[in-house]
């Protein structure tokens, strides 16, 4: 009989497991990539870039993570896991890459946090305070990361409801606000004055197309988070992949549109809005007037802070998983047990979320620099991450017997073209910052790489747990016991 045989406990005991319906593990994923967030900020970072193929760039960036993503939902279909892409990866490559993978992940959920949270200060500062307030924008990145971990520690399911509530609300706010514009036309600039035409539909050098790509998957950053849900999701096996697979399905258009929306905006609008820190801000601003900058602001505000409560609640749930392995400190492991949240994970993760960029702005950073640094940075991990959880789907389905041809040429394509993309993000010459921000996201990958050396050292045993995953218990099959 195999009742026995089955454990008393799960690996990953604590947390309140089945609780989430379909809608709570997609807002998951959703906050992250925060669609409304990526509007307002990776468009003219493309159009800068790619010129007249902005918009292919954006789709061909879709169909990457997409097909990332089906490559993650082959696992996702056989397991429930804390670690989401992390366990993923340790249970086809290995303990060693898994790892390596599992602390890109913590490098990209924490630097996308701080690129909420400052985000979040930064259009709220706008909307009550207009003007460059520094301090400001400091101490209201603090307050977000500290509201952040009060709902995460409250529970995933009231994070889950809120952040889907804000993106629903300001995404609304932004698409209409777009239309509207793309409906009324283009202001064109006046006199001689150049227009963003001569960047929109500037024929780009085949390294500007490449960046172009590159550049428009941040957008897309954060979309498989929701695979850290796959203990506390009522149908893992279900609602995961789904989510995992129409989160950039979905998004990809929301974006694709939006994009396109503000390349015909921009190449009416002067150079210099093009150019500024906020585009789409200045367009709402030139052309709209009235009440929309404000809507626009509070949008903007509403997607951060939804971004950042997704951002920490990935974060923790990567660390207790690897808490609880031993793979990194087990009292990260431990589980607050009325609300079922890894509590010591999120104690760890907060004072670095708020310190950071706080810190950063009070020492003479632009708001807007330290934005997009966190953004690149969080793209450097979140590739990495992509290339080999992408590796990792071929090999997993051969183990068990049910690798095909297709799995295995996405898998290739996939890992392939990640992995260029974050060669080209590391070399770029014309990316202002880019290689400067790639030593920044190594640097950052020396602690987890260091841990993995002394744990193959020192305790080999820890890391073979790698990439540990629910299991059915004793209680949950028979339900006999008390």
């Amino acid at each position: 009989m195999p009742a026995p045989a089955l454990s008393a406990t799960s690996p990953v005991e604590g947390l309140r497991r089945r609780r989430l319906g379909f809608l709570e593990v997609l807002a998951q994923s959703v906050a992250v990539l925060a669609p409304t967030a990526a509007l307002v900020t990776v468009p003219a970072l493309v159009v800068a870039a790619g010129g007249s193929l902005a918009v292919p760039a954006f789709a061909g960036a879709a169909l990457l993570v997409v097909l990332v993503a089906w490559c993650v939902r082959h696992a996702a279909r056989r397991m429930a896991a804390v670690g989401g892409v992390y366990s993923y990866c340790a249970r086809g490559l290995g303990p060693v890459p898994g790892v390596v993978c599992g602390w890109a992940l913590v490098v990209a959920y924490a630097a996308l946090a701080v690129s909420s949270c400052t985000g979040a200060a930064l259009y709220a500062v706008a909307l009550l305070a207009p003007g460059h307030h520094p301090a400001a924008v400091a101490l209201g990145a603090v307050l977000v990361a500290a509201g952040a971990g009060l709902v995460t520690a409250r529970g995933v399911q009231l994070s889950a409801r809120l952040v889907l509530a804000l993106e629903a609300v300001s995404l609304t706010l932004v698409l209409v606000l777009l239309g509207a514009l793309v409906l009324r036309g283009g202001t064109p600039a006046e006199g001689a004055r150049p227009t963003g035409a001569v960047l929109v539909d500037a024929v780009p050098s085949p390294g500007g197309a490449a960046l172009a790509v590159l550049l428009a998957v941040t957008a897309f950053v954060g979309f498989e988070s929701s695979s850290v849900l796959g203990v506390e999701s009522r149908r893992p096996l279900l609602y995961v992949p789904r989510a995992v697979l129409w989160t950039p399905a979905v998004g990809g258009v929301v974006l694709l549109l939006g994009a396109s929306a503000q390349v015909v905006l921009l190449r009416e609008a002067p150079l210099e809005v093009l150019l500024s820190g906020a585009p789409l801000d200045g367009l709402v601003r030139a052309e709209a007037g009235g009440p929309l900058p404000a809507l626009l602001d509070a949008a903007a505000a509403a997607a951060f802070v939804a971004c950042a409560g997704g951002s920490v609640t990935a974060l923790v749930r990567v660390l207790f998983s690897m808490g609880r392995e031993g793979v990194l400190p087990r009292t990260l492991g431990e589980v607050r047990e009325s609300t079922g949240t890894p509590v010591r994970a999120l104690l760890v993760t907060l004072p670095l979320v708020a310190l950071v960029p706080a810190v950063a702005l009070l020492a003479g950073a632009a708001p807007r620099a330290v934005l997009s640094g966190a953004v690149t940075v969080a793209a450097f991990g979140s590739l990495l991450a992509y290339a080999l959880v992408s590796a990792s789907a071929p090999v997993l389905l051969h183990r068990i017997g049910e690798l095909t041809p297709a799995a295995l040429l996405g898998g290739v394509v996939a890992s392939a073209s990640c992995t260029a993309l974050l060669v080209v993000a590391a070399v770029a010459g014309p990316w202002a910052g880019g290689q400067s921000l790639a030593l920044v996201f190594a640097a950052l990958m020396v602690p987890g790489l260091l841990r993995v050396v002394w744990l193959r050292r020192r305790h080999p045993e820890r890391l073979a747990r790698a990439g540990v995953y629910d299991e059915p218990t004793r209680r949950s099959v028979l339900r006999a016991e008390p």
